[in-house]
């Protein structure tokens, strides 16, 4: 009788198996995308803390405050955040609810910048990352009380 030599179907699935175990186990060292992540979150926060400081804006025109008007003497409207203190991270806290601002620690941002002077003024803020302090991205906070 003549025997054909060869791998069974059995071998060569089983060597299929182990060798997409081993993929699997080995791509994420070679694929990192926490860069990419924190590029976005940064990108995401700074774009919510944009549209809060234009809604906040709006609000506090609607209810009376005057453009020009010097901060230090403008009067509060409730529910309006007061940016006189400019980017830091209380008023950014203020802005957006769910994100924790912090001069350090991981998972937190830090914010900063100047400080408006007078109701409508606009000053560019900066957020960073503080799990990595080259993710940075800017948005302008508009001066109200």
């Amino acid at each position: 009788m003549n025997r054909e030599s060869g791998f069974t179907l059995i071998e060569l699935v089983m060597v299929i198996v182990i060798l997409g175990i081993l993929a699997a186990t080995a791509l994420p060292k070679f694929i990192d995308t926490t860069s990419e992540a924190r590029t976005a979150a940064v990108a995401g926060i700074v774009g919510g803390l944009g549209s809060s400081n234009a809604v906040n804006f709006a609000g506090s025109l609607a209810k009376g405050q005057v453009v020009g008007t010097a901060l230090s003497s403008a009067t509060a409207i409730a529910s309006i955040t007061d940016t006189t203190a400019g980017c830091t991270n209380t008023v950014a806290g203020n802005l957006v609810d769910g994100v924790v601002f912090a001069a350090s620690g991981s998972g937190t941002y830090a914010v900063s910048g100047g400080s408006p002077t007078n109701v409508g003024d606009t000053v560019t803020c900066t957020v960073t990352s503080n799990d990595d302090n080259t993710k940075t991205a800017t948005f302008v906070l508009t001066g109200t009380k």
